[in-house]
């Protein structure tokens, strides 16, 4: 299959996922065959990442909405296997199925055992989205805190990052998925918010991450909010300046830092997905991919 998701220049973990797990429990990518689509909240009209993929079956395998002002529509080349969460299955109507996040399906590999049950040699680790990583030496604000750092671009290989996070006894996550891949691998999470209301957009942020919240069953975590906007003389001349563009938290970074390190240091709240979820997750992920696989045999032979 051809395996669609976003690419990040610099590299971003949840999306690089799609790159390792899907040709271990699929084969190796064919960009002639059908489009395969998993990890992401990448569904959402005018996606760059649908162009020339018209005319071809563009499978859905736990994908995510990416909210909008208006609902993604599809055609009978889009085969919806399951989606992400109820909140992406909302914007079909409940016409389509959904059971969690595809990386999920990271637990029917062959490596998954070895690598969660790894030892354990951090006491805390903290994984920044992508974007927040360059407001801040991150390397040196876990020093401090005696945290270990994981970096979310995954310079050392997807599965150096999944060995990171399986070390861990806890884990501190602006990443939404550092924090999916912590309760794959049944390690207490707990999610902080900083640069994602600005680089990504809050209503993007709060939608994937309660569509996958609520596909576990956790309704009612909170997360360690660090803002980087506050109204201030500062703030009001620096966005009049530069026409609403840029908030005065990002450049008065000190008073940003020590927050972040005092809040960072007093997180005492994490959470885990029951594991009796786990268990229905594993079974309808199980089921849905082994009868992919078969379809795709049945192609092979044809061809």
């Amino acid at each position: 299959m051809n395996y669609i998701y976003y690419k990040d220049p610099k590299g971003n973990f949840g999306d690089d996922l799609n790159g390792w797990l899907w040709p271990k429990l699929f084969g190796e990518e064919k960009p002639d065959n059908d489009a395969f689509i998993g990890i992401g909240s990448i569904l959402f009209n005018g996606s760059p990442l649908f162009r020339g993929l018209e005319h071809k079956r563009k499978i859905v395998f736990g994908t995510g909405i990416r909210p909008g002002y208006k609902n993604f529509t599809c055609d009978d080349t889009w085969d919806i296997r399951f989606l992400r969460g109820p909140l992406s299955a909302c914007n079909f109507n409940n016409t389509y199925e959904y059971i969690a996040d595809a990386a999920y399906a990271l637990r029917l590999t062959n490596e998954f055992n070895s690598i969660r049950h790894i030892n354990k040699q951090y006491e805390v680790s903290v994984i920044p989205y992508f974007k927040s990583q360059e407001f801040f030496d991150w390397q040196a604000l876990c020093d401090k805190l005696g945290f270990h750092y994981i970096s979310p671009a995954a310079e050392k290989g997807v599965e150096f990052t999944l060995r990171e996070i399986a070390a861990s006894k806890y884990v501190i996550a602006e990443a939404m998925h550092g924090a999916i891949i912590a309760d794959i691998m049944r390690v207490p999470w707990s999610r902080f918010v900083l640069s994602t209301p600005f680089t990504e957009g809050g209503k993007v942020s709060e939608f994937k991450w309660m569509d996958w919240l609520h596909a576990i069953q956790l309704y009612n975590t909170e997360a360690t909010h660090i803002p980087l906007y506050r109204k201030s003389s500062l703030h009001k001349k620096i966005k009049a300046l530069t026409g609403n563009m840029v908030s005065a938290e990002f450049l008065v970074k000190r008073m940003v830092k020590d927050e972040l390190l005092n809040k960072l240091a007093n997180i005492s709240d994490y959470y885990l997905s029951p594991d009796s979820v786990i268990n229905s997750i594993d079974s309808r992920m199980f089921e849905k991919a082994a009868q992919l696989k078969q379809e795709q045999g049945r192609l092979v032979e044809r061809r």
